[in-house]
Formats: C-alpha cells, sequence, structure tokens
C-alpha cells in the first residue's frame, strides 16, 4: 500500500521516519492488511485509519512537513469515501473495529482542522445539500427520560470517538454548571448526589462511573440527558464541517417530548460554538433544578418486594410513579382508573398525564396505586401471544401491553405543581427570550411555536399536567 506525499525533502524525511515509526508499534499485532483481492477492500481503510491515529498521537503539531504528512494521508484516505460517509464505511465492520477506526479518523481530522485551514474532506452530507437546496426539510427531534438506564453509555461512546469535538464543551459543563450545582444541593441538605456530578472524570475513568440506579434516578439523568442530545448534536455539526450556526441554518424546525423541548430551545438559540456552549450551560442548569425539584416534591418510596416481583415477573417492569398503557382505547382505561380512584385517598389518585395517540397514554401517580391498576387490568388483558382466532370477537380479551418507565417522578400532573415556582426561583430569571430563537420551536401540544408565548412559562412544561390533544 503506498501513500502519495511531497517529494519536498523535509516532508519525504518526515514520511519515512513516521512510517517506520509506526511499523515498529504495530510488531506483534496480527490485524496488518492483508493482499489479497477479497479483503483488500475492507482492511486498507482500517489500515490507513490506524496510521492516522498514530500521526494524530505522534506529530509535532507546530511542525510544517509532519503536518504535510497527516494531510496526505487524510487525504488518500478520503478516496475510500467517494461514494459514501465514513460512518457508513464504519457501519460493516464489528463494533469493536468500528469504534477505533472512527476514533482514529476523527482524531486526525480534528488536529489538522486546528492547524491548517486546508483539510481533505470527504463529499457533503446529501441531506445537508438538499435541504440547502430547498428539496428538503430537517426537523430536530429531541426525546424525554425514556433513555434512563442507557444514555450514559452513548454520552461515553460520543466521548470516546469524538473526544477533540466534545472535550472542551464537556468539561466546561461539568465545571462550571453540574458540580458546583451538586455540591450546592448537597450543602442544602439533599442527598440526591451521593457520587457527585463530575461527568467529566467519569469518562475519562479518573473516577469509576457510578452505578446505574444513580444514573437512572431523575436528578441525574435530567441534566444528563440533556446534554448527551447537546453533546449528539455538536458532534453532527462538528463532523460535517460545520460551526452551530450553519447546522441551524439547514434546520426547518425544532421540538421535544418533554424535557427535550429544553434542548430544542438551546440549538434555535445558538449561534456560534461559544454561544452554543453559554446554552448548553443554561439548559443543563434548568434541567438540573427540574430534576431536583421534582423529586424533592416526590420522594421516592421504598415498595414492598413481593409488589415488585409480581409487576417484574408480569412483564411491566419495577413499579414507577409513570404507567405507559399502549392499546387500550381512551374510554376504557378511564373506567379502570375511576374505579381504582374509587378505593384510593385524595392523595394518591391516578390521572392520564400524556396521551401520545389514540391508543397510547401514561398515568401518572403513587407506584404502589399504579400497580393496584395494572393488576385490575390484568383480568381484561389477553395473555401474550394468545390465540383468540376461535373465541367470538365479543368475548375476545383486549390486546395491549403496560410496562413502568423508567422515571421515578410523576411528571407532566399535578402533583409537581408546587414545584414550579422553585424551579423558576433556582433559574434566577435565567431562561430564553422569543427573540433569541432562530428556528421555530414547536409546542408539542397544539403545534404552536413557541416564538409567540412568553417563554417564561417553558418551566411550567415539565411539572405541571400536559395533556396532548388526540390525533
Amino acid at each position: 500500500m503506498a501513500i502519495p506525499v511531497s517529494t519536498a525533502t523535509n516532508t519525504w524525511i518526515a514520511a519515512e521516519v513516521l512510517r517506520d515509526a509506526f511499523i515498529h508499534s504495530l510488531q506483534g499485532e496480527e490485524d496488518l492488511p492483508i493482499e489479497d483481492e477479497a479483503h483488500k477492500s475492507s482492511n486498507e481503510p482500517i489500515f490507513v485509519a490506524k496510521f492516522l491515529g498514530f500521526l494524530s498521537r505522534n506529530i509535532d503539531s507546530l511542525s510544517p512537513s509532519h503536518l504535510t504528512v497527516l494531510s496526505s494521508t487524510l487525504e488518500h484516505f478520503t478516496s475510500y469515501l467517494a461514494a459514501t460517509n465514513i460512518h457508513t464505511l464504519a457501519i460493516s465492520f464489528d463494533s469493536d473495529t468500528r469504534k477505533t477506526f472512527l476514533t482514529n479518523y476523527f482524531a486526525a481530522l480534528a488536529l489538522l482542522e486546528a492547524q491548517s485551514g486546508d483539510v481533505p474532506r470527504a463529499s457533503p452530507s446529501a441531506l445537508f445539500e438538499a435541504a440547502t437546496q430547498g428539496k428538503a426539510g430537517i426537523y430536530a427531534l429531541f426525546g424525554g427520560q425514556g433513555t434512563n438506564e442507557v444514555y450514559f453509555d452513548e454520552l461515553q461512546s460520543l466521548y470516546d470517538i469524538y473526544k477533540p469535538y466534545v472535550q472542551d464543551l464537556i468539561s466546561a459543563i461539568s465545571d462550571l454548571v453540574l458540580i458546583p450545582a451538586a455540591e450546592k444541593a448537597t450543602d442544602e441538605g439533599f442527598n440526591y448526589y451521593a457520587y457527585g456530578l463530575d461527568v467529566l472524570s467519569w469518562l475519562q475513568g479518573r473516577t469509576p462511573v457510578p452505578p446505574l440506579d444513580y444514573l437512572a434516578s431523575v436528578p441525574i439523568s435530567f441534566p444528563l440527558i440533556g446534554l448527551t442530545q447537546l453533546v449528539q448534536y455538536l458532534v453532527t455539526a462538528r463532523v460535517s464541517g460545520l460551526e452551530p450556526s450553519d447546522l441551524r441554518a439547514l434546520i426547518a424546525g425544532a421540538t421535544g417530548h418533554s424535557q427535550g423541548i429544553v434542548s430544542a430551545i438551546a440549538i434555535s438559540a445558538s449561534t456560534t460554538l461559544a454561544s452554543f456552549t453559554a446554552n448548553i450551560s443554561k439548559a443543563v442548569k434548568w434541567l438540573f433544578y427540574s430534576g431536583l425539584r421534582g423529586q424533592d416534591a416526590f420522594p421516592v418510596v421504598s415498595l414492598d418486594p413481593k409488589i415488585v416481583n409480581d409487576a417484574v415477573e408480569g412483564g411491566e417492569g419495577t413499579p414507577t410513579p409513570m404507567l405507559a398503557i399502549s392499546g387500550l382505547d381512551r374510554k376504557q382505561l378511564e373506567k379502570h382508573i375511576d374505579a381504582t380512584n374509587k378505593h384510593l385517598p385524595g392523595n394518591s389518585k391516578l390521572s392520564i398525564s400524556l396521551n401520545n395517540g389514540t391508543k397510547n397514554f401514561v398515568i401518572t401517580g403513587p407506584a404502589k396505586a399504579l400497580f393496584g391498576l395494572v393488576v385490575a387490568l390484568r383480568k381484561i388483558r389477553a395473555p401474550s401471544g394468545a390465540d383468540q382466532s376461535k373465541v367470538p370477537f365479543s368475548q375476545r380479551k383486549v390486546v395491549f401491553s403496560m410496562r413502568f418507565l423508567v422515571v421515578g417522578v410523576p411528571y407532566h400532573s399535578e402533583y409537581l405543581n408546587g414545584a414550579t415556582d422553585k424551579v423558576i426561583t433556582d433559574l434566577g430569571g435565567e431562561l430564553w427570550t422569543p427573540d433569541e430563537l432562530a428556528v421555530p420551536v414547536y409546542h408539542t401540544e397544539d403545534g404552536k411555536t413557541h416564538d409567540s408565548v412568553d417563554l417564561f412559562l417553558l418551566a411550567y412544561l415539565l411539572l405541571k399536567s400536559n395533556r396532548f390533544r388526540s390525533s
């Protein structure tokens, strides 16, 4: 395999020295490129990416000859991307190879970007090109609390692969927002932050990653899911050679489910990388206090192990204050909720807080009370996989599913009404104004844009009942 480089004396010598050092570093490794044609197409890019990674770690970034070698190697590598992009090329590799492959490429690309304005690049995104020409519309949609148990794995992967692009941002958010906020809350008597919130130290391995139940708890997951979403947005921009303002210009609109609306607002208000960092700081602070005050208003309560085991064995999962039900119509559901509420005290009533479709609902209330609803609904639910083809239609049981969401606070319910004013006080008026939004941010209930309402009310979206209209 040959990589063309300049014949200028200094560059040629630097290339030979770096080549020999790279070969020496490979002694004992088994994944050297295979020369037969059957494996050449997949092995060559992996091998050249490994050389790129070696160069990114070992060259003198102030040496013009070293930078020329890096640029020549990167230009050669882009020949593999003539009809595809780096992520599509990597998708066929096993997970470990794919991660190393991407890490090596982006480490080299970021180093050259930082030192030179002339950077070899693959063809631009076809989707972005179509959006530029008005042939496609791109909308940014951010999710809510459904990823409590897996978001940190995503953040770790983003950090490992795209470290040159995201490390400074994560460091700033950790040092300026998360660590001080967690320490302040602890000093005020809250006991939710036993492992702190030094996210960068977890990602770097300087301190152990906390247990899953800690990461999944609302006071921790609320801000960190938002951080993960916005880091992903930054990665999308930077790997495409774009600034946040460039990517924003390609987006026709944004929205978010539940806490995701905060991320949508943050990207809409961001122009430069500095303003993007400032808006992420504001968004993560917003989410930190929403998680803190939400959990404070609705403390975690221990359940009888028999109830937990029953729910887990029944396929609904560990009981929480939010229960998702899919496949049951609203009229039937409300009938059973009303029947259950007759046996509950006034401070434990159940209600439908989210209507995400004609037969897709989220019911909120104390976990034990929701378990009672589950027990009642099991009686009318068809067993999983049951064949009812020979049962008269009027006698068939309903096919629907139930599962407890991994969320320890009943957001979008009246249980949190008292927490909203505390969040506003915590934020100290640090919200966004309508004129900061360059991209329309759509309300998930009525489709109206947030630039037509007082953004001061955003703090109420998560903490007050947010019943979506059926469609």
